[in-house]
């Protein structure tokens, strides 16, 4: 036999098999075949396509075997591989892309003073800085600044809070009334120092309409609040919480009513704080609001909100948990002795004194001013802007 008759041979063979095999295939052991059988198949293609048809076992068909269908092996189901789940691929889960995780897209890192456990408050020419132990909430260091201002700023109530600006940097913005207040006067400190070197107040302007001004907010959006203290700063009548409209930095101090709170829960409110809601996050509508050592869980759209205790007497901060080695959320209050405690979101229940700040100027209040601190991401449920 030839080469050539050899693979004649083969061939032939191989042929008479492989009907055979169909042959086989197409009887189902019922006698059916043909249109039973296709549809088997049809079934059989289906599932590997859209269960197991990509050799990885997790069902989605994408091969990376994650089950999230996106192809990128991280288990979010965005397709960025990153495993953060905001589909720009950074890994910091701010959805910008640039990966400094402060959601503004410039690729800078975060201004390390706002991630850093601290709080301010203010009171005569003084700007007093506390650093917190990020290990169990106590009070690591207080330092005053002394402010310089032209002309000097008032002697009286402080409402105080914190932003970061544009250029990553922090800004106090400030406001002082007193019982024979007849306006406000908005002031900023840029970039304040925390090692007790003098810091500069620069007035912004006055707020239209001759609001009284008895605190300052700000949001998880880092829209800035106010709260229009009314006729005089022990009512509860003409009360409002406003929010600035314009570039208030440059002097634009428009602003919109957000709610009416002249028949509020709290009498007066002194200070405005942000909330802790039963997951342990922060939040901003739903917030703590003191009044004369009254401290109150708010609802700030509505007004109406729950009698919590008594402790502190003007100032109130909320500071979240991932600025804490344990990840727990700390509130604390400032008194008028100008005494500071942690207290409990709960009950309120208060620590020993943390630390206690400078005396008043003669006339004064050691602790007439609120408290301001960081404000940790979270999601405002305070009204979008118009």
């Amino acid at each position: 036999m030839t080469v050539e008759d050899l693979g004649t041979y083969m061939i032939a063979a191989l042929a008479l098999l492989s009907a055979c095999s169909d042959d086989s295939r197409s009887d189902d052991g019922t006698g059916e075949s043909g249109s039973d059988s296709d549809t088997s198949a049809g079934v059989s293609e289906s599932e590997s396509v859209g269960q197991e048809g990509d050799g990885d076992g997790d069902g989605d068909g994408d091969g990376d075997g994650d089950g999230d269908g996106d192809g990128d092996g991280d288990g979010d189901g965005d397709g960025d591989g990153d495993g953060d789940g905001d589909g720009d691929g950074d890994g910091d889960g701010d959805g910008d892309g640039d990966g400094d995780g402060d959601g503004d897209g410039d690729g800078d890192p975060p201004n390390p003073l706002w991630n850093s456990s601290h709080l301010w408050y203010s009171i005569d020419d003084k700007l007093i800085h506390i650093e917190i132990d990020t290990t169990d909430g106590s009070v690591v260091d207080l330092v005053a600044s002394p402010i310089e201002a032209n002309p000097p700023l008032l002697q009286g109530q402080s409402g105080i809070t914190m932003i970061l600006n544009e250029q990553n940097e922090i800004d106090i913005l400030l406001t002082r009334v007193n019982n024979n207040s007849n306006s406000t006067r908005m002031h900023v400190i840029h970039s304040p120092t925390t090692d007790g070197t003098p810091v500069q107040a620069d007035e912004i302007g006055v707020v239209p309409d001759d609001l009284l001004i008895e605190a300052l907010f700000t949001d998880c959006q880092g829209l800035v609040y106010l709260m229009d203290t009314g006729v005089n700063v022990s009512s509860a009548t003409g009360n409002r919480l406003i929010r600035f409209t314009g570039d208030y930095l440059a002097g634009d101090l428009a602003y919109e009513v957000i709610t009416d709170l002249q028949n509020a829960s709290v009498a007066d409110i002194d200070d405005m704080g942000p909330g802790i809601n039963m997951m342990g996050e922060i939040t901003d509508g739903q917030g703590f609001a003191i009044d004369s050592s009254n401290v109150y869980d708010l609802d700030y759209n509505t007004g109406t909100g729950t009698l919590l205790g008594m402790g502190g007497t003007y100032g109130i901060h909320a500071l979240g948990g991932p600025l804490f080695d344990d990840a727990i959320a700390r509130l604390y209050l400032l008194d008028s002795s100008a005494n500071l405690y942690e207290a409990d979101p709960g009950d309120l229940s208060l620590s020993p004194i943390l630390v206690t700040g400078p005396p008043a100027l003669p006339n004064g209040v050691a602790g007439w001013s609120g408290l301001t601190g960081p404000l940790t991401e979270c999601e405002s449920t305070l009204p979008e802007p118009q």
